[in-house]
């Protein structure tokens, strides 16, 4: 296993006007630890799905977003023209699902607790357009060769539990899935006997397989979608809370 350093409901849009200028004893704009103990419910906040979006964050996860698009359209007519119309159906409705995604978050642990421990790595909040958390959800993402769905999430859900269900779920010619972590985590194992590793899945997890044809572009389409969906909200019953101007178009 390795670790590669970086759908989800409908985002809430709730707004928090006392975030939008709340000044330090220096004058200058509150931390994002402030901005945090500001919300209403802060003790029901689950953090492993709270979340953070930067600025820049939509600009660079959408043009990343664009290049998949490009590829799965050129993919989609080839696998088309070889006979594997399936196959053909599957990427387009992983499309279909990444369209949905209106704003982006930066993965991370952004809760108060990590903050005050790393106070070398806390964003200004003036680079932060706005923060959120969603309920725990109850099932898993599955991305395979049928497309998209989810399962039920149940106590001690392991990979190989969805691996043996779902023959559809496979690794590709790198023998790999790639799982998303509610914290937007991305990590590989392997899922043949060289390289097989199992691992427990936490409620929201993402579970992303690769097409099980010759060609680099099918493991890069795994971990491009497993890279947009690191940088997706995940849960249910989101809110999310702008504390700009900028982010009052989700």
């Amino acid at each position: 296993m390795w670790r590669k350093s970086l759908t989800a409901a409908v985002l809430c849009i709730a707004p928090l006007a006392s975030l939008h200028a709340q000044p330090t004893i220096s004058g200058q704009p509150a931390s994002l630890i402030d901005v945090w103990f500001a919300l209403p419910d802060i003790e029901a906040i689950a953090w492993p799905y709270a979340f953070m979006r930067a600025d820049s964050t939509d600009v660079s996860e959408k043009a990343h977003r664009a290049d998949l698009f490009d590829q799965i359209n050129q993919l989609r007519w080839r696998l088309e023209a070889g006979g594997y119309a399936e196959l053909a159906k599957a990427v387009t409705r992983w499309k279909s699902e990444l369209a949905k995604t209106e704003h982006y978050r930066q993965p991370g642990d952004w809760s108060p607790g990590w903050l005050m421990a790393h106070p070398n790595k806390r964003p200004p909040v003036s680079r932060v357009a706005a923060i959120g958390y969603c309920a725990v959800p109850n099932t898993v993402e599955i991305w395979d060769e049928a497309g998209v769905h989810r399962v039920d999430w149940t106590p001690r859900l392991h990979l190989s539990d969805l691996l043996d269900r779902d023959p559809d779920l496979k690794g590709g010619t790198t023998d790999e899935i790639a799982i998303v972590s509610p914290q937007g985590d991305v990590d590989h194992y392997g899922v043949a006997p060289w390289n097989y590793a199992d691992t427990e899945l936490a409620p929201g997890s993402r579970v992303v397989g690769a097409i099980d044809l010759d060609g680099a572009v099918f493991p890069w389409m795994r971990d491009a979608i497993a890279g947009l969906l690191a940088h997706t909200p995940v849960g249910q019953n989101c809110r999310r809370f702008p504390l700009n101007a900028s982010a009052s178009h989700d």
